[in-house]
């Protein structure tokens, strides 16, 4: 929905410091169309000169003498730049772009993972079909036709592979985006079909046909005719040998390239896990649950508000089941933020030094409500709830960056930070540290004032177990109160944390089905490799088993060869994952990149399940009969 931005004060009426007018204001994006001749690059530096004459005459006015000098660093840090508009303006591109790169190039990986695969069926394939190949080059058949023929023979393949992931594609997406949601909230994005996916599909499936059906279909072609004719079905040494060495070199990528992804896939794992059981401060978040009310698109007043307010916090508490609640201006881990700077009693701000607060206007009860303890003085009650109010409270982390060991109840701090600041606002509590926007962001230093009604609030109602069955009673008191009252984001504050780490939850999720699909992928391709290995060999395991040779002694010969190529690609991919690690950083929290914990642990689950697919293919090798190994010497 788009309404003209005149509309602002009926769109949002209490954003009353969001004005058109406001030569400052950052809250719009702004559209234009660049003259013939020029282009976002070219016009870039112009416009950077112009933003720092703006910026220049922003700090000789009235207004800029009541900034911090970090606010006035800051400020000057800022820059103009230019991004090409064609695709549109989407705040979902900015959420996810960098996670969607790290997701792309791990598709990447699973690609080149089923490439190895198919490339190491069609040697096989190829192989069992070295007398027929052999057959039509005696016969006057050309290598170049040969190769075309085995050529199109790889592109149907791959063609008909193409197909199918896209319908699986599309028939899937619908599944994934149902996974990504919480507690009923879809995540917009259309899974249709579009043309430039589509196309970039097939470009793909045909480029890989091509690259990876061509090794085989060479080799093919070059059979050594006299060799190939005679029957040397189970031979030591015969044709093939080339052939078998490339499918073990390609298992070997196929190791590395599950290693890098099955590490990845930890790390992301990890670091969600992480995140989630970061100590936010609020007790028991499953039973807290939270909505938000505007009363103010509704028409009302400041004093309406206030009565409404009142009312509905008194009602909302007599519900049965509710323990205790309240409200706050800022809806938590939401990633909004309302920060100020500030001049505190006693403290003389450094050169460049932050003295930013995140600030909340809240109601008496609210730390009860959300579990956070009060540590020293006390909390709001009737008495602060007025406008002329001059009390405040503060966190933790806010008193002991300030005052250090000494006491900050009674102490006073002043919004701004220009030096003839008044420090009128008394410190009457401080309470204990909770997280402010998310837990990337971690603690914040918070001051709390109180809320008497200006705002948009955000309800937190402190329930027995079951919350959900709370949501009905709860809108139910807000409709008694004003049928036409909207009532959003109704949800535990549980759910909240979770919309909050949608991105991480995306990455893990994704990241951990590929791994396993890479790490299947693998274990196939090396049952296949080792089984052919196996049929190959069929006479020399015959003789040794006939000359006496132990069943466990055939079967640690297989597993040998497992270990090896194993021991390859952990060779390969080990050093390439750590290498990788500082690339995807920011993607992390709480763990490394080189994290020893999660490569011990995707080392010992690759050799089990590269011990799986070779067991299978070296029992079978030690029940072999010598006896028809042998049969037609």
């Amino acid at each position: 929905m788009r309404v003209p931005i005149l509309m602002k004060p009926a769109m949002l009426p209490e954003w009353t410091w969001l004005q058109p007018d406001d030569r400052r204001s950052r809250w719009v994006q702004v559209f234009a169309r660049l003259k013939r001749g020029y282009t976002a690059e070219s016009a870039q530096a112009p416009m950077q000169g112009l933003f720092r004459q703006i910026r220049e005459y922003e700090m000789t006015l009235p207004a800029a003498s009541k900034w911090s000098a970090y606010s006035r660093e800051q400020f000057l840090k800022g820059t103009l730049h230019l991004e090409k508009a064609a695709t549109g303006y989407s705040g979902l591109r900015n959420d996810f772009s960098s996670a969607l790169m790290v997701l792309m190039c791990m598709v990447g990986l699973v690609l080149l993972i089923a490439c190895a695969n198919v490339a190491n069926l069609l040697i096989a394939r190829a192989f069992a079909r070295q007398k027929e190949i052999s057959v039509r080059l005696s016969l006057g058949g050309t290598r170049g036709r040969l190769v075309r023929q085995l050529l199109v023979e790889s592109m149907v393949l791959s063609l008909a592979g193409g197909a199918a992931g896209i319908a699986l594609a599309f028939a899937m997406t619908r599944g994934l985006l149902a996974l990504v949601p919480v507690e009923g909230n879809p995540l917009l994005i259309r899974p249709a079909p579009d043309a430039r996916i589509l196309l970039f599909t097939l470009g793909i499936t045909v480029l890989t046909g091509l690259v990876f059906g061509l090794v085989p279909a060479l080799r093919a072609s070059r059979a050594d005719l006299w060799t190939a004719l005679k029957d040397t079905v189970g031979s030591i040494a015969g044709p093939g040998s080339g052939s078998l060495f490339l499918r073990k070199g390609l298992i070997a990528a196929q190791v590395a390239l599950s290693f890098l992804l099955l590490f990845g896939a930890g790390l992301f794992v990890r670091s969600l896990q992480n995140l989630k059981t970061t100590d936010t401060g609020y007790h028991e978040m499953s039973n807290l649950v939270t909505f938000q009310l505007s009363p103010a698109l509704n028409g009302y007043d400041v004093p309406r508000v206030v009565q409404f307010y009142g009312e509905l916090l008194e009602n909302i508490r007599a519900v049965p089941g509710v323990k205790a609640a309240g409200f706050a201006s800022v809806p938590l881990l939401h990633g909004w933020e309302w920060d100020s700077s500030t001049s505190v009693e006693g403290h003389q701000a450094k050169d460049g030094e932050d003295m930013q607060a995140f600030m909340n206007s809240l109601s008496p009860g609210y730390f009860q409500t959300m579990g956070i303890p009060v540590l020293e003085g006390r909390d709001f009650d009737a008495r602060d709830m007025k406008e002329d109010s001059k009390v405040a409270i503060v966190n933790r982390r806010f008193a002991r960056h300030y005052f250090g060991e000494k006491s900050a109840v009674g102490r006073h701090l002043g919004r701004g930070g220009a030096p003839d600041t008044k420090l009128d606002i008394e410190i009457i509590g401080v309470v204990e540290d909770s997280l402010y926007e998310g837990p990337r962001e971690g603690v914040r230093r918070q001051v709390f004032v109180p809320n008497w009604g200006k705002s948009s609030v955000a309800f937190y109602v402190r329930t027995a177990a079951g919350s959900r069955s709370a949501y009905n009673s709860l809108r139910s008191e807000v409709k008694k109160l004003d049928a036409s009252m909207p009532v959003y984001e109704l949800k535990t504050l549980e759910a909240q944390l979770d919309e909050t780490l949608l991105t991480e939850r995306l990455i893990a999720l994704l990241s951990a089905g590929f791994g396993f699909l890479a790490t299947a992928l693998a274990a196939i391709g090396l049952y296949g490799v080792m089984a052919f290995a196996v049929a190959r060999r069929t006479k020399e395991l015959g003789v040794r088993l006939a000359l006496g040779a132990q069943r466990s002694s055939v079967i640690w010969l297989v597993m040998r060869e497992v270990l090896l190529l194993l021991v390859i690609g952990l060779a390969i991919g080990v050093p390439s994952a750590l290498g990788l690690g500082p690339f995807v950083a920011s993607q992390l929290y709480g763990i490394q990149g080189s994290d020893p914990w999660i490569a011990g642990t995707t080392i010992m689950l690759l050799a089990m399940v590269s011990a799986a697919a070779g067991l299978i293919p070296a029992h079978r090798a030690s029940r072999i009969d010598p006896i028809r190994a042998l049969r037609f010497e």
